[in-house]
């Protein structure tokens, strides 16, 4: 067995690979205590096995660590104090999202907990997932290149490996990725470029011999005004790649300020709408994108009144701009419909401007070649309709005025009519509702043909991603023929997700599915309801036998309906997308996984509510593996391996501060088979969650192959001392460091603490650098005391009392050895003077790390001496506690004699991490391995066990 060793840094992961079995060199200085073993001497790693007593006794078993007493405010007062071209060929452009459907049966998904996902759709009774590239952070959006996919993040990131170090780098933010999906069940990553900022939208444009990426970003830094001040200030970006070829270069970026709200894509021309800065009106900028390999040119800027709301908004006809806005809070001003003359995009000119819905906010718009339409809404929702001639005159022809509002309109029946996506508000009711308008007349005083509402929304609420993301519905013009109303044929189809609450008498009941309504010319009736079962974000239609076949996505399942019968769809085909696993466990040959049902969080008042266990073969691909058995566990609890049993803890609280526990027992000795046992409930054991004290968590239920151990921790306090504490930071930061060219701007960081105790020499830790920021690289920073520089520093003091305060610990005992019938076993209480610091389980045993205040003479700095009591449980009846031995700091492993522990050491600045290995002989550790981390703030250390 050979053991590594993973440490998470601030800012950094420290990927640490210690083969502390084969001996490590250390390095820095060694603290008080370990004189001889420590930092900076070579310690020899022999056999342990082959070492005899007299062999352990030369090495050192006396160990003293650095501590930080951890006090409780008394408020009782305290003090402070303050010192000192050629005709190009058009390009065809694309709108991303979140999947595609392939020409060879397979769909590509972007999904937010698993990534780029593709689904097999040959068996549509049958869906599957066929290949997977996971990826972590939030899908914008993708395209699909031929057999590549292009996937656009926010929130990415990854570590890196930085050769011949031990940190690794870490990287995060708004990202594009080049997918290889031609193998379907083995999607690989063929390029990768990092965006600037957070990707609002982007557009892909094809044709001219080419195919280019464009992606529109908003980014903020803090910069300081010409009045001296710091303020946020927006910026954003479109950067533009070359995506031909399997390539993905970036071309150009443009940087526009403000903050983007919008873009449009108009042939050769990208429109790109966005906020000034403390204003309430807009720019928009025409891009010209006819490059085929993506390099961009910027054209004129316009200015519009109020706020573009989207790309719906605005539109590039013949030549003229057309932009609709309005107030970005509901101000009291009004809503406007501008033109411009962009035959010269290099100098655009105004044409008209018409006002309309003044003390209203704009919504849905929507723009046809001579006409345009518009929504406002307050208290009621007024349809605009206006004319367009073709030298740019505007004129309001008429305003209809009806309950609700609508988000968006898609012109339908060859420009004739409008269908209309939104809200119906009457009632003082919020219902997702399609409206159907005649728009052949726009002087028509009554353009409203119909409405219709979801279903079940009736004295209810109903929601969706429909409202703000115009791709979750689909409105398709000849896609059936059923007859309506009076017998009127309808041949138009409108596919509507919706998410609605009702409450039953006892307790809320929610519904996530999608409407069908069918329309034609003068009528829209509601249809069939195609229940999904979580919040939809696409509906579609798919090919297939009949050909009437719909695909609804959400976020954790893919359902497919056959939808012959508009009325009354039939479920065909299922996929869970992301199953929320919460714990997998290894039983021999077999694996458990525990699932907790879709959307549990709404139904946790039901109290026949569980979570269900699978067991799968333990070769299988774990997230898509068929279960050979299932039964049903407790949800909200904690689960367990205890020997062949899963073991589920949950709590209760039955009268503040009383917690009930009940612990469940399910013998899997044949995995096949599980046998669960009568529970256990009890009211002597302490919560399951944990405990946090002087930022340490401390587990509360540990493991072994026959027990559970629950571990008490009780505060206690020791004496009262009169505590100061005072902070020194830097004065002053240069103006330099919030300009947009920082190269070779410097200025001093840092902080230092000090502290002292009843009047006693104080102690610090920190310090200050100089630091010099650069354009292409990290970073530099320079201690103060190798400058020789003394930085200007402002200093921060506080007085108060405090008492020191620590964990005493216990542990209760419950019996698992006979399968599926937990049983109360003793308390073991352990000395109220040791501070209780964790415990872990290992094989049978239980080993509990504590500590005391220790002092260094001549050495004001607090330290403490750490301890490891072992609680041996193979007969958990007769719990057996151990000697406490001293040990270098806390344990985060034992391995038979082998002990692994995290030390805390005083450093030239602070507090250190130092990770030692010790051989355990009796009531003594003897050190054999110590290595100190420098100047990095060690969060995290694992030890991580794996074969040779």
């Amino acid at each position: 067995m050979r053991a590594s060793i993973h440490l998470v840094t601030w800012k950094s992961l420290l990927a640490l690979v210690v083969a502390l079995l084969v001996g490590v060199t250390g390095c820095g200085s060694a603290p008080p205590g370990t004189e001889g073993a420590g930092p900076g001497a070579e310690i020899d790693d022999g056999d342990e096995s082959d070492e005899d007593e007299e062999a352990l006794r030369r090495r050192k078993s006396s160990f003293l660590s650095a501590d930080w007493p951890y006090y409780e405010r008394r408020f009782a007062g305290e003090e402070e104090e303050e010192e000192e071209e050629e005709e190009e060929e058009e390009r065809e452009l694309e709108e991303g999202d979140i999947y595609r459907v392939l020409g060879d049966g397979f769909l590509l998904n972007l999904n937010t907990y698993r990534g780029l996902q593709v689904i097999d759709l040959h068996d549509l009774s049958k869906p599957t997932l066929a290949g997977r590239f996971p990826v972590a952070g939030e899908p914008v959006e993708m395209y699909v290149l031929g057999s590549r996919a292009l996937v656009l993040l926010n929130d990415w990131f990854d570590y890196s490996a930085r050769p011949g170090e031990v940190n690794v780098q870490e990287r995060r933010g708004a990202t594009v990725m080049l997918i290889d999906v031609s193998t379907r069940s083995a999607p690989r990553l063929i390029a990768q470029q990092h965006v600037k900022g957070f990707i609002r939208t982007s557009r892909v444009a094809r044709g001219g011999g080419g195919e280019s990426l464009y992606v529109a970003s908003t980014h903020s830094e803090l910069v300081r005004n010409s009045a001296g001040r710091l303020e946020w200030r927006p910026e954003t970006l479109v950067t533009s790649f070359d995506v031909a070829s399997g390539s993905l270069a970036q071309r150009s970026r443009l940087s526009l300020g403000g903050d983007v709200t919008a873009i449009h894509g108009e042939s050769n021309t990208l429109l790109v709408a966005r906020d000034r800065r403390a204003s309430r009106d807009s720019d928009v900028s025409l891009i010209d994108i006819s490059s085929p390999d993506g390099t961009m040119v910027l054209n004129d800027t316009v200015g519009v009144r109020g706020h573009v709301l989207s790309q719906f908004h605005m539109d590039l006809h013949e030549q003229m701009l057309r932009v609709f806005s309005g107030p970005r809070f509901n101000d009291g001003s009004a809503s406007y419909l501008q033109t411009f003359d962009a035959a010269n995009p290099n100098a655009i000119v105004p044409i008209d401007r018409e006002a309309f819905g003044a003390r209203q906010s704009i919504f849905g718009a929507v723009f046809l070649p001579d006409r345009a339409f518009a929504v406002t809404y307050l208290r009621t929702d007024p349809f605009h309709a206006f004319s367009i001639s073709p030298q740019g005159k505007i004129v309001e022809e008429s305003e209809f005025v009806v309950s609700g509002w609508n988000d968006f309109f898609r012109p339908v029946l060859s420009g004739t009519r409008l269908i209309g996506i939104g809200v119906d508000d009457a009632g003082g009711a919020r219902r997702l509702a399609v409206s159907l308008y005649d728009i052949t007349d726009l002087k028509n005083p009554s353009p409203l043909v119909t409405r219709e509402v979801v279903s079940g929304t009736e004295d209810g609420w109903s929601w969706s991603e429909a409202s703000w993301d115009h791709r979750a519905f689909a409105v398709l013009d000849d896609a059936v023929s059923v007859k309506g109303p009076g017998g009127a044929v309808e041949r138009g189809l409108v596919l509507l997700p919706f998410n609605s609450s009702r409450f039953d008498g006892r307790r809320s009941v929610f519904t996530s599915a999608v409407q069908i309504f069918t329309y034609s010319s003068g009528t829209l009736t509601r249809r069939g309801v195609m229940d999904h079962g979580s919040p939809v974000r696409r509906t579609f239609r798919l090919g297939g036998p009949g050909g009437n076949n719909g695909a609804n996505i959400s976020d954790t399942s893919l359902s497919i309906f056959d939808q012959s019968d508009l009325d009354a769809p039939v479920e065909r085909g299922r996929l869970e997308l992301a199953p929320d696993y919460v714990g997998i466990f290894a039983f021999g040959d077999y694996r458990v996984r525990i699932k907790n049902p879709e959307r549990y969080w709404e139904d946790f008042e039901n109290p026949d509510l569980t979570a269900e266990a699978e067991v799968i073969p333990a070769k299988a691909v774990v997230d898509t593996a068929a279960p050979v058995a299932r039964f049903q566990v407790p949800i909200f609890g904690r689960y367990f391996k205890v020997g062949d049993q899963l073991v589920t803890v949950t709590n209760r609280i039955e009268r503040w501060p009383t917690i009930i526990t009940t612990i469940h027992a399910v013998d899997l000795s044949d995995p096949k088979a599980p046998r669960a046992g009568r529970p256990l409930v009890s009211a002597q054991l302490p919560s399951m969650h944990g405990t946090w004290f002087d930022d340490r968590y401390l587990s509360t239920v540990l493991a072994t192959p026959s027990a559970l151990a629950f571990v008490r921790s009780t505060e206690r306090t020791g004496e009262t001392s009169k505590l100061r504490d005072c902070y020194q930071y830097p004065s002053s930061y240069p103006s330099c460091r919030f300009e947009e060219d920082r190269e070779g701007c410097t200025y001093w960081a840092g902080t230092r603490r000090c502290r002292s105790i009843d009047g006693r020499p104080q102690f610090c830790d920190g310090g200050f650098a100089r630091c010099t920021e650069h354009e292409n690289a990290a970073t530099t920073c320079t201690p103060a005391e190798e400058t020789g520089l003394t930085p200007p520093t402002r200093r921060s003091c506080q007085s108060w009392e405090g008492e020191r305060t620590w964990l005493q610990l216990e542990l209760r005992v419950v019996d698992l050895s006979a399968p599926a019938a937990p049983v109360m076993g003793p308390a073991v209480p352990l000395p109220a003077d040791e501070h209780g610091v964790s415990a872990l389980a290992t094989g049978h045993d239980v080993f509990v790390t504590v500590k005391q205040p220790a002092d260094v003479p001549d050495d004001p700095r607090p330290y403490a001496r750490y301890y490891l009591r072992r609680v041996g449980l193979q007969d958990p009846t007769k719990p057996e506690v151990g000697a406490r031995i001293n040990v270098p700091g806390e344990a985060i492993d034992v391995q038979g004699k082998t002990l692994f522990s995290r030390d805390r050491v005083w450093g030239r600045q602070y507090i250190e991490t130092a990770v030692a290995r010790s051989t355990l002989s009796g009531a003594v550790a003897w050190l054999r391995n110590l290595m100190l981390f420098p100047d990095r703030p060690v969060e995290g250390v694992t030890v991580d066990e794996h074969r040779a």
